[in-house]
């Protein structure tokens, strides 16, 4: 047992922060009840353009930064996505019944009816973006880190340039430990966008009434899972 940081209750181990591994109660789980580290406390976006790599802010109206870089997708791309495809095999194992890409399609089923519910047009799932994100899933546990931005200091931008996407997209990241073993794909999609919906930055993302597309990469390595995803 361990004690909330807030009003030291006695909680599980299991009841720890998602976003932070921080010990919390039911009352102060939310990210902004216990001044979580592990979120964002802005709105900002991850965008393709000239200076990638940079952090730049969404304008007030939801409109694209202008000037972006269009990218074309050539060999290098090809070659990056075949190495992103290889590390990813090499660190993900799954446990019987939990199958990664049923998993990636609930939560895709689920934002959308999240969306759904509140009168917005559903996300069109993209095949670039899941790459992308299933790269970056897979670098974090490879690497065994959580985090937008990546060791070697690569951030959403870089990962859109490398593999030659152009879009203003906003990131969402959510991890946990032995997840795998206990549910099904749809528990763990409704858990996972229901943890989400529970922060307003990440809300704020799967509710964003200009985006048109998501892409979603889960990675299951060593008993831990790692889903990112990406709304432009």
């Amino acid at each position: 047992m361990s004690s909330c940081v807030v009003c030291d209750e006695s909680v599980a181990v299991s009841d720890a922060c998602v976003h932070c591994g921080t010990p919390v109660c039911e009352t102060h789980r939310s990210p902004e009840e216990h001044d979580c580290p592990g979120v964002e406390s802005d709105s900002s976006r991850w965008y393709t353009n000239p200076d990638a790599g940079r952090r730049q802010t969404a304008p007030a109206d939801g409109r694209a930064l202008s000037n972006p870089r269009r990218i074309a997708v050539g060999l290098i791309a090809v070659v990056a996505v075949a190495l992103a495809v290889t590390a990813i095999l090499a660190v993900t194992t799954g446990p019987v019944g939990f199958d990664e890409e049923r998993a990636e399609s609930r939560i895709v089923t689920e934002v959308n009816e999240v969306r759904a519910e509140r009168g917005l047009p559903p996300l069109t799932e993209s095949d670039s973006l899941t790459v992308v994100t299933r790269a970056h899933s897979g670098d974090m546990a490879r690497q065994g880190y959580v985090g937008h931005v990546a060791p070697n200091g690569s951030t959403p931008a870089d990962r859109l340039e490398r593999f030659g996407v152009d879009c203003f997209a906003a990131e969402n990241i959510y991890y946990t430990e032995q997840g795998g073993l206990l549910v099904t794909e749809r528990t763990y999609a409704e858990r996972t966008v229901r943890e989400w919906l529970d922060s307003p930055t990440h809300r704020a993302t799967l509710l964003d009434e200009n985006a048109t597309r998501q892409g979603i990469g889960l990675v299951r390595a060593d008993g831990r899972i790692y889903v990112t995803q990406l709304v432009c």
